[in-house]
Order: C-alpha cells, then sequence, then structure tokens
C-alpha cells in the first residue's frame, strides 16, 4: 500500500465519513461533491477514472438510484462529442486538416510580413478549434512553426529576433487554438456542459444562438492576441520567398486531393448545416410557421447530427479496394477520456441541482446583495482562476451548477448571462504548461521559456476577463442579442 493509494481513499470517503457525523442538508451530496472536487484539482486519478466516480459515489452512499446515477452518461451531449471525435479522426487520418493549413499558408493573402504569417497561423487555430480539439488544432500547427523557424533562422542574425520568433508564433499556436472553441458548442466542452445545463432548466440555446454569443467574443479575442503578440514581440522584416516556398513544398507533398477528403469534407458540411439549420429557420420563418421550425430542431438534435454524419465515414469507400473512410479500429482511437469526464461532470450537476445543494450554496454564494455587474465579473474570474489549476470540463462541472443555484433570485436571462461567461472564462488558462493541452504541447519543445508564457498568458487573461465582461455588460445594457 503506497501513499497514493491512501490518499486517493482519504479523498473518496474521508468527506463523507466526516459530514455523515454532523449530517448537515444535502451531506451525502456535499461528500460527493467535496471527494470529486479534490480528485480533479489533484489528479490522484486520472480525470476520466474521477469522473466515473461520481455516480459510483453517488450509488455507494445511496445519494441516488442507479438508474438515476448513470442517466447523464446517455445524454445526448456525449453522443455530439462522439461524432466530432469521430470526424476529427477522418481529418486527421487522411490529412485534410493539413490540406487546409498549407493552402491557407501558402496563398498570397497576408504573407508578405512575418507579422503577416502569424496572422494567418493564427486564423488556422482559431478556425480549426471551433471544429476539432484545440490539442489536436495544435499538434497540427506546431509542427508547421518549427518547420517555419528552421526555414528563417540564417535569416534572422540577432538573437532577440530568433526568440521572438519563436515566442509569438508558438503562443500563437497555443492560446489561438483555445480560443477559437469558445465560437461554437463543438469547439470546448465548457461550451457544450453549460448548453445542457441551461437546457435541464427549460432554456434551450441553439447552435446558431451559442455562435451569436461565442463568435464575437472568440473575434474580439484573437484580435487582441495578435496586439498583444505584436506589442511584446516585434518581428524583423524579412524575405518571405523561402518561407511560400516551403508551404507550397508541404502542399504539394500531400499529392491530389483524394475522395476521401472529399468525403471528409461533405461530410462536415452536412453536419454543420443541420447544426445550424433550426437556428436559421427559427430567425427567418413567420411566427405561423415557427412550430415547423420546432419540428425540425427536435428532429435534428446536435448529438444525432454528430452521429448521423460521422456514420457516413464507416460506409464510404477508402483509397483502397474494401477499405472504408473510417475503420472502427481507427475511430476507437478518439479521446474517449474526455467523454468519461464530461459525463462524471454532466453526473455531478444533476446531483447538485435535484438535490437541492446548488441552490442553497448558490444563493449563498451568487444571491441577492451585490451588484450584478461586480458578481458577473466575480464569475468570470473564479472560471479563469481554477481553469488555470484543473480541466476546464471540470472548472464548468463545479461552477455552473452553483450558478443555476441562483435561477430564482437573478432569473432567467441575468443567470444565463452568468453561465455562458463561465464557460467562456472556464475555456481560458494561458498562464501555465498545465493549464491546456496545448499550453503543455508548445512548451514540451523546449523552445518557449517558462517566464514568457506566465507573463503573456497573465496579461492576456486579464485581457480576457475584461472582453468577456464587456461583451456581457453589453449585451444587458443595450439588450443586443451577445447575452
Amino acid at each position: 500500500m503506497n501513499k497514493r493509494f491512501f490518499a486517493f481513499l482519504s479523498m473518496a470517503i474521508g468527506p463523507y465519513l466526516i459530514l455523515s457525523i454532523a449530517q448537515p442538508n444535502h451531506y451525502k451530496v456535499m461528500a460527493i461533491f467535496i471527494s470529486i472536487v479534490m480528485m480533479w484539482f489533484t489528479e490522484i486519478v486520472p480525470l476520466a477514472v474521477t469522473g466515473l466516480m461520481v455516480p459510483l459515489l453517488a450509488i455507494l452512499y445511496g445519494a441516488v438510484s442507479t438508474k438515476e446515477a448513470f442517466a447523464p452518461f446517455g445524454n445526448q451531449i456525449l453522443f455530439l462529442f462522439m461524432g466530432s471525435f469521430f470526424i476529427a479522426k477522418a481529418m486527421e487520418k487522411h490529412g485534410w486538416d493539413k490540406r487546409m493549413a498549407y493552402t491557407f499558408l501558402s496563398s498570397s493573402f497576408g504573407a508578405k510580413s512575418l507579422q503577416g504569417v502569424l496572422v494567418q497561423v493564427a486564423l488556422i487555430c482559431w478556425i480549426l478549434s471551433m471544429w476539432i480539439s484545440n490539442t489536436a488544432t495544435c499538434a497540427i500547427v506546431v509542427p508547421i512553426i518549427l518547420g517555419l523557424m528552421d526555414t528563417l533562422k540564417d535569416n534572422l542574425k540577432e538573437s532577440k529576433h530568433q526568440e521572438n520568433l519563436q515566442t509569438s508564433f508558438l503562443l500563437t499556436a497555443a492560446f489561438a487554438s483555445s480560443i477559437g472553441g469558445m465560437a461554437t458548442p463543438v469547439g470546448s466542452p465548457p461550451n457544450l456542459m453549460a448548453i445542457q445545463f441551461l437546457k435541464n432548466k427549460g432554456i434551450n440555446i441553439s447552435f446558431l444562438e451559442w455562435m451569436g454569443y461565442g463568435l464575437p467574443v472568440s473575434l474580439a479575442m484573437l484580435g487582441a492576441l495578435i496586439l498583444i503578440l505584436k506589442w511584446r514581440y516585434p518581428l524583423p522584416k524579412v524575405e518571405l520567398k523561402e518561407v511560400r516556398k516551403l508551404f507550397k513544398v508541404e502542399l504539394e507533398s500531400l499529392g491530389k486531393t483524394k475522395k476521401t477528403e472529399w468525403q471528409i469534407m461533405a461530410v462536415f458540411l452536412m453536419a454543420v448545416i443541420l447544426w445550424i439549420l433550426p437556428g436559421v429557420l427559427t430567425l427567418i420563418l413567420p411566427l405561423h410557421l415557427q412550430p415547423m421550425a420546432q419540428t425540425i430542431q427536435d428532429a435534428l438534435p446536435m448529438g444525432g447530427v454528430g452521429v448521423l454524419a460521422s456514420t457516413f465515414l464507416f460506409v464510404l469507400p477508402g483509397n483502397k479496394p474494401g477499405e472504408t473512410n473510417l475503420s472502427w479500429s481507427e475511430a476507437n482511437t478518439i479521446d474517449w477520456g474526455t467523454i468519461w469526464l464530461f459525463g462524471g461532470g454532466l453526473a455531478m450537476g444533476s446531483l447538485l441541482d435535484k438535490s437541492g445543494l446548488a441552490a442553497d450554496v448558490g444563493g449563498l454564494l451568487f444571491g441577492g446583495g451585490i451588484n450584478f455587474y461586480l458578481l458577473a465579473l466575480i464569475v468570470i474570474i473564479t472560471g479563469v482562476l481554477l481553469s488555470e489549476f484543473s480541466s476546464n470540463t471540470a472548472s464548468t462541472a463545479i461552477l455552473v451548477p452553483l450558478l443555476l443555484g441562483s435561477l430564482s433570485i437573478w432569473g432567467e436571462v441575468h443567470t444565463t448571462s452568468l453561465i455562458i461567461a463561465a464557460a467562456f472564462g472556464a475555456s481560458f488558462g494561458f498562464m501555465l504548461p498545465v493549464s491546456t493541452p496545448p499550453n503543455a504541447i508548445v512548451f514540451g519543445t523546449g523552445k518557449l521559456p517558462l517566464r514568457e508564457m506566465i507573463k503573456t498568458g497573465s496579461l492576456f487573461d486579464v485581457t480576457g476577463i475584461a472582453i468577456i465582461w464587456l461583451f456581457l455588460s453589453l449585451g444587458l445594457i443595450f439588450r443586443i442579442t451577445f447575452y
């Protein structure tokens, strides 16, 4: 028996043993919440395993029935994740994502200066991360950046210029890969978790509506990122002929566009169109036809669309006879851990809500007696700080159910605003290598000083807090459709 085992055991059962003596209101759920939060922060066991511990502890402590404990793991949002991961895996397998990146970089747009290339890299990361994970996005772009730096090293004689080049481009890859995910529901787990928690309370947000919230904030963050990096790491003027040649060579090495890539493009476009169709119909159809839009929305839930679109990948023909675009052995390597972690977050939220603990704690922490805009700022800062030291999914699972507990105090509009802002804040985490996988990837290259990540990441955190708070405040003051 080692120290890790005893530490895990004390976190799993210690809170329950202590609280069962005093037996305060909802003590069983309170004990589970404390245990899971400690495990999420310490990572005493893998995060995915901690997610599975939520229903297990709920059953062992008699908080809910077995059926109720595992019900969140059948939520349609988890199947949306699966479908999105399958599509992303097919993109990776056939090089469709790299082709898009190299096509963009080898074009003449924005490539007249190193600053222009940096903007291109930021746009690629931002756009890709709206649809595939920030980890996959960063993993695609970092090798491109390393190749770029190797190509330009003879053109940059001063060591300061070389340092500015590698620091600015690597931070661009990490940060832009995270902020792009804010723009769409499928871009980041906190988005889907916020949507599902709100849906449980009868507040429905469509795919298109979320983009109406997330896209402006994400775009503002992208602009802020480019300006901050330009200010902190000025880039010299160099001849980019070799850079363009490098990207063209990489594009040519992929060969002609294969039929499987066209299939992936078609499947991806089909998913996007079906995701946004209900929202578009709601906007354009007259009032007497709105029931039709609702019927279509009920028939095309986001999870159902994700599964439907990805299923085609398993039947469309591959490049070799007898193969399909995506095989199960390939699809089986997706990030199942994120799905289990997400299910655990939903299960924790359900326990907090149904037991009444979320309402009690939420009313206490986020109730009346405080200016709403000050409260919003506190919530956003809390989301950011949590995400610096734990996963964004875990941060959302901790914060959002408690915010929902204040629904009866602040009302639907204000509480929804707080929850969306909290989800955005939880998608941050720019200060430390452990904050997000993209941060870990770029730090792992050995070419990014930790002090630069901390300094620039801290500045970007503060900038993001201000941007989210500003959009939230504008939305409520002027009743525009940001929030």
